[in-house]
C-alpha cells in the first residue's frame, strides 16, 4: 500500500493538531452549539451534584470537559502514531483507520459521559448521536490541518527549488566570464577557461577566446580599465598598460632583456608582456598556483 508523505506525521504538525482541533472545536461548539445541553440534567441532578446553580455554567464545563477529553485522546493517539512511524511507514488507509479509530475512542468516552448523565436516553442513541456530531465537528479542523499542511510542505519545496536555482544561477555565473560595452550591454559570454586575453584597440577591447580550440577574436567598445575592473576578483588579471590576461592559461614565463614575458601555449596567441607595475602579483600568483 501507499504510504503518506511523511510531513503529515511529523512532529511539530502533530503538535499543530492536537493544538488546532481543540480550539476549533471549542468555538464551534460555542457558537453553533450542536450538542442539545438545554436538554441535558433537566431533573438538575448534575447541577446539585457539582454545587453549581446556573445551567450555564453547567453548559460551559460540559463543553471544557468535552474538548478536553477529545485533547487527551488526540494527543495520546499521536504521540503512539509518532513512536510507531519512527520505524514504520503508515499507509493511506492505515492512516485513514487511525482517525477513524480516534473518533470512535472520542464517541464512546463521550457516549458514556451522556448515558452517566441521562440513562433514560438509550445507550445506542447516545452513541449514534455523540458519533455524528463528533464526526462533523472534527472533519473540518482535521481538513483544515491537512490543507495547511500541504501547503507549508509545497512552500518548502519552492523555497528549495528556488534555494537550489540560486546556487546553481551562482555557479553557472562563476563559470562565464560576461564582457560589457560601453553602454553597460553584455557583448560576450565565455567559459572562465576559454577566455585568453583582452588586449586594448584604442577605444575598443579585443577580447581573445577559444572556440573549438581554435583562437578567435572580437571588438569590444570600451576601456580595458573598466573591463579589467569588473573582472578583477577573477584570475583574470591585468599585467600590462594595454594587456588582461588568463593566468590559469600561461604555460610559461621568461624574462628577456625587453622585459617580462608569458606564454599560453596555444597557436595563433602571441605572448603577453608583463610590465613591471603588474610583474611582482603576477609572480607571486604563478608561484601561489604552480
Amino acid at each position: 500500500m501507499t504510504p503518506i508523505p511523511s510531513f503529515i506525521y511529523k512532529k511539530s504538525n502533530q503538535i499543530t493538531m492536537v493544538v488546532f482541533v481543540p480550539i476549533f472545536a471549542l468555538l464551534f461548539i460555542a457558537i453553533y452549539s450542536p450538542f442539545d445541553f438545554n436538554q441535558i440534567d433537566t431533573e438538575g441532578k448534575v447541577l446539585s451534584w457539582l454545587h453549581i446553580q446556573s445551567r450555564e455554567v453547567a453548559v460551559h464545563l460540559i463543553t471544557l470537559g468535552l474538548i478536553l477529553i477529545g485533547m487527551a485522546v488526540a494527543a495520546i493517539s499521536r504521540w503512539i502514531m509518532g513512536v510507531y512511524t519512527r520505524k514504520h511507514q503508515i499507509s493511506y488507509v492505515a492512516y485513514i483507520s487511525w482517525i477513524a479509530c480516534e473518533i470512535l475512542v472520542m464517541t464512546l468516552l463521550f457516549t458514556l459521559g451522556g448515558f452517566s448523565i441521562e440513562p433514560n436516553k438509550g445507550l445506542v442513541t447516545i452513541f449514534r448521536n455523540s458519533l455524528a456530531k463528533t464526526f462533523f465537528i472534527l472533519l473540518i479542523p482535521y481538513t483544515l490541518c491537512y490543507i495547511y499542511f500541504i501547503w507549508q510542505e509545497r512552500v518548502a519545496q519552492l523555497r528549495s527549488i528556488k534555494a537550489r536555482l540560486a546556487e546553481d544561477e551562482t555557479t553557472l555565473k562563476a563559470a562565464y566570464v560576461q564582457i560589457f560595452d560601453d553602454k553597460g550591454e553584455m557583448r560576450l559570454s565565455v567559459r572562465r577557461e576559454n577566455l585568453i586575453m583582452l588586449e586594448s584597440a584604442d577605444n575598443y577591447v579585443c577580447v581573445w577566446y577559444l572556440n573549438n580550440n581554435s583562437p578567435k577574436k572580437v571588438l569590444v567598445r570600451n576601456t580595458l580599465k573598466n573591463i579589467a575592473d569588473s573582472l578583477s576578483s577573477t584570475h583574470i588579471q591585468r599585467c600590462h598598460r594595454s594587456y588582461v590576461v588568463n593566468l590559469d592559461l600561461v604555460k610559461v614565463m621568461r624574462r628577456e632583456k625587453e622585459g617580462v614575458f608569458v606564454e599560453l601555449g596555444i597557436d595563433g596567441v602571441p605572448e603577453v608582456p608583463i610590465s613591471k607595475t603588474y610583474s611582482d602579483a603576477i609572480k607571486k600568483w604563478l608561484i601561489d598556483n604552480a
